[in-house]
């Protein structure tokens, strides 16, 4: 794990999603705490804490470019799709959790798409 790429990828994280980002900062903050074991000698190795951690961190980051990406007004998935590269099931599922997160809102349709933005604050 680049200890430069994940602080760089954070740093994007943060600025779209701050408490996500706070919340990767903590588990990577216990890593130490993770390897030494817990009270029962229960320990991760680097690998099984990079095994944990990595998706979480790809995952947050996919958000975060999804989040960069969504206009003002809105977007439809496909169009959100096309624009970053990512399949839709991959962008529906992360907008089914920023929506659950109430960070994104559905704001209509577009003929027989969701038409997805960020929640207005």
């Amino acid at each position: 794990m680049n200890n430069i790429d994940v602080a760089e990828k954070l740093d994007f994280i943060r600025t779209h999603d701050p408490e996500g980002a706070e919340r990767l900062k903590r588990l990577l903050d216990r890593k130490d705490t993770l390897n030494t074991g817990n009270v029962y000698g229960e320990r991760f190795t680097d690998r099984q804490f990079t095994l944990v951690f990595e998706p979480l961190l790809a995952a947050a980051f996919e958000r975060a470019r999804i989040l960069e990406a969504l206009p003002e007004q809105g977007e439809i998935m496909p169009a959100l799709s096309a624009r970053l590269g990512m399949g839709q099931k991959r962008i529906f599922d992360h907008l089914k959790e920023l929506v659950r997160k109430n960070i994104v809102e559905m704001a209509g349709h577009r003929d027989r798409d969701a038409i997805f933005r960020r929640k207005r604050v």
